[in-house]
């Protein structure tokens, strides 16, 4: 799937603007020039070597002019989820690169659903879903899980790259899958993407070219006199936990007075509104503000009273970054793994990018005269 072919063509008037950026006269003498556009394409953090075709050229101005005010709100979702992509590539190491493939495949829009049944931002179908361990029943969808979804995205690319030692041939087989990316080698006699392209299914033919465009967005937008449209405070500045136990949205609203309508579209893997029981733990995505009265609320659900320990160490804070883990983490706060399982009600050592956790510093001794 490729959204930005869906939204470059619905607003042709917006030639009509004054700004002369987006006039059509201007798109061969101003930010879009052809030599412009190579000279900024070799400077793409790309894990293979950029060709310029037409193609890229098109998804470029798709993004730039036609496209550009959905451009900019795929810009402003970004400092959503562009954190959590690159704690999954991070762990699996994968270039940081394929964080754009979701700006292609979904726009960075987690409800979008194609007609092939694909749902989430990485557009997985329940079979692939479920082949890399993915959870659909009743109440849970975790293609609709950012983190979930992430990590699931992160195996099937390692699992390509295993199988075709290219990038390039990777994003190919991610989108119409390794078969037929197989078959299109063996028609020409050859492992070169660009050789092979024409036997590939015409929307995979595209989809490189959209996702260098998407590079090529995402670096250079403020040259074209783009801005992130960013969603609310509330979606951006989030903290994550690790909910074993089952409760309901309208548990997790009252505890924290997050309004029902912010956890369910925080939390979209969660379909009727309620966080099963789980031995593995589910991602519960909150405001930052709310983290605080959440945490309360869990520990006394979980059982956990950390007061004795407030009388000789002091509490603190750490939201976790891409990449983090619990063994370095552990040397930063000077205690051990066990300490930070303990202290946070965790069953697993994994953490991921946005997860707050407590930890605690001993109290300076005082000495009396």
């Amino acid at each position: 799937m490729i959204v930005v072919a869906a939204f470059a063509v619905t607003n042709k008037q917006i030639y009509a603007n004054s700004d002369p950026l987006l006039s059509e006269s201007s798109y061969e003498n101003t930010a879009l020039s052809e030599e412009v556009i190579k000279q900024r394409l070799q400077h793409l953090e790309l894990p293979f070597d950029v060709k310029y075709t037409p193609d890229v050229k098109e998804f470029i101005r798709r993004y730039v002019t036609l496209g550009r005010l959905d451009a900019e709100a795929i810009l402003g979702r970004s400092a959503i989820y562009f954190p959590v992509f690159e704690h999954y590539l991070n762990r699996y190491h994968l270039p940081a690169a394929f964080k754009y493939m979701p700006m292609v495949e979904s726009g960075l829009n987690i409800d979008i659903h194609s007609s092939a049944g694909a749902s989430g931002l990485w557009q997985f179908v329940p079979s692939t879903a479920r082949h890399f361990k993915l959870e659909l029943n009743g109440p849970v969808d975790e293609r609709l899980d950012p983190y979930r979804s992430s990590e699931a995205a992160a195996k099937m690319i390692r699992f390509l790259h295993n199988r075709f030692d290219d990038w390039l041939l990777v994003l190919a087989a991610y989108n119409c899958g390794h078969g037929r990316v197989e078959q299109a080698m063996e028609y020409a006699h050859c492992d070169n993407y660009w050789e092979i392209a024409n036997y590939l299914p015409k929307q995979t033919q595209k989809y490189i070219p959209a996702f260098i465009a998407a590079a090529y967005l995402a670096k250079y937008y403020p040259e074209h006199g783009m801005a992130p449209d960013y969603p609310s405070l509330d979606m951006t500045d989030t903290r994550t936990f690790r909910i074993y136990r089952s409760m309901t949205f309208s548990e997790i609203s009252k505890a924290c007075g997050v309004t029902y309508s912010t956890v369910r579209n925080l939390n979209p893997a969660f379909v009727t509104g309620l966080v099963p029981a789980s031995s593995k733990g589910y991602f519960l995505v909150l405001p930052s503000w709310a983290a605080s009265g959440f945490k309360i609320w869990l520990d006394k659900k979980r059982g956990i009273d950390n007061t004795s320990l407030l009388e000789k160490a002091n509490i603190r804070h750490y939201v976790a970054l891409p990449g983090d883990r619990l063994e370095t983490l552990a040397l930063l706060f000077k205690c051990s793994i066990e300490d930070i399982m303990r202290w946070n009600g965790l069953r697993h050592k994994e953490i991921v990018a946005n997860q707050e956790l407590t930890y605690y510093v001993p109290k300076p001794e005082v000495v009396t005269p």
